[in-house]
C-alpha cells in the first residue's frame, strides 16, 4: 500500500558542500527507485541539542515521500550505512488506517 512519509535526517556539517549534496542525491535516488519524492527542503545548519559523534552542528534535510514500506526500509538502510549521516527519523504522515 502506498503511503505518505516524512523523513528528516541530519548530515555532518563538517563535510564539504559537495559531500552533503552527494549524500542527499544518494538518498533521493534510493527513494526514486521504488517511490516518489514529493518535497524536499534543506533546513540548513543548526546546533544540535546534544553532541552526536563528537559533532555540535548538523545540516538538517527534510523530505516528504510516497511509497511502500519497502521504500522506507531501503532508505533507512542506506542512511544507516552512509558515513556522514548523524541521525534520521521517518514517520508516516497519512492518518488513514
Amino acid at each position: 500500500m502506498i503511503r505518505k512519509y516524512e523523513l528528516m535526517y541530519i548530515v555532518d556539517s563538517s563535510l564539504p558542500e559537495e559531500g552533503i549534496k552527494s549524500i542527499v542525491e544518494k538518498i533521493n535516488n534510493v527513494i526514486g527507485k521504488k517511490g516518489e519524492l514529493v518535497e524536499q527542503q534543506n533546513l540548513g545548519e543548526k546546533k544540535l541539542a546534544y553532541t552526536i559523534k563528537k559533532r555540535q552542528k548538523g545540516v538538517y534535510i527534510f523530505s516528504v515521500l510516497k511509497g511502500e514500506q519497502e521504500t522506507v526500509n531501503e532508505a533507512e538502510r542506506t542512511l544507516k550505512i552512509t558515513d556522514g549521516v548523524l541521525r534520521y527519523l521517518t514517520i508516516r504522515a497519512d492518518t488513514a488506517p
